[in-house]
């Protein structure tokens, strides 16, 4: 056996072993801190508009967010072009009540539309008012998460619980999805990165303005 064809052999080998190893593998179990999960648990948010960047599949999409709270506390969550297209236009209401108003046919694909409903339910922090909390630690981090199905959400905070770092959707194996914050925080976040692990998505939201729940 050559020498090129061992070191392809090892290689791989490699490769398979760090994709079989848990992105939560260093996660030890511990009591929920009930202050601190009332404290950052990323509940609603305000209605703001965002600039949005979307890259998928080597194509680029950009225009504005509206994210919108609606009189029967509904959330709307639409995505428009700086010309006034539409791209989406979707609804969210608790417990876990998704509506389609309007897609563009390009993102109305079963796989599509459960992609970008799952992405926005974390980001509203639908997952978090379906189910008990349960918690872990790293040396840096404290992680809260609820179970939904063979999937957990977890949003995760600094040790010390003074700022949400980020929310994630992910199984026992991998990590599939992130939304890291920066800036602000909840209930106005001034960026919002939703990145994906498992297929090249990503999603850029900057706020352009202050909350204004009269909107």
């Amino acid at each position: 056996m050559n020498r090129f064809l061992i070191r392809y052999l090892l290689l791989s080998s490699s490769l398979l072993l760090l994709s079989c190893t848990s992105a939560y593998r260093s996660l030890r179990p511990i009591s929920v801190d009930g202050a601190c999960a009332r404290k950052m648990t990323p509940s609603a948010m305000n209605t703001s508009w965002y600039q949005a960047d979307i890259d998928v599949v080597n194509k680029h999409l950009s225009g504005l967010v509206l994210i919108k709270n609606m009189p029967d506390s509904s959330q709307r969550v639409v995505f428009t072009s700086e010309a006034g297209v539409t791209f989406f236009d979707f609804g969210f209401k608790r417990p876990g009540k998704f509506k389609v108003y309007a897609v563009i046919k390009k993102l109305s694909g079963k796989a599509a539309l459960k992609t970008l409903q799952k992405d926005f339910e974390l980001l509203l922090g639908e997952p978090f008012a379906r189910g008990d909390l349960q918690s872990w630690k790293t040396q840096d981090e404290t992680f809260f998460g609820v179970t939904q199905k063979k999937e957990v959400a977890y949003f995760i905070t600094d040790k010390d619980c003074s700022s949400l770092q980020r929310l994630e959707w992910g199984t026992k194996q991998k990590r599939k999805v992130s939304i890291k914050i920066r800036g602000a925080g909840y209930p106005s976040p001034d960026t919002l990165d939703i990145i994906h692990y498992t297929f090249p998505l990503e999603i850029r939201l900057t706020r352009l303005q202050k909350n204004d729940s009269s909107q």
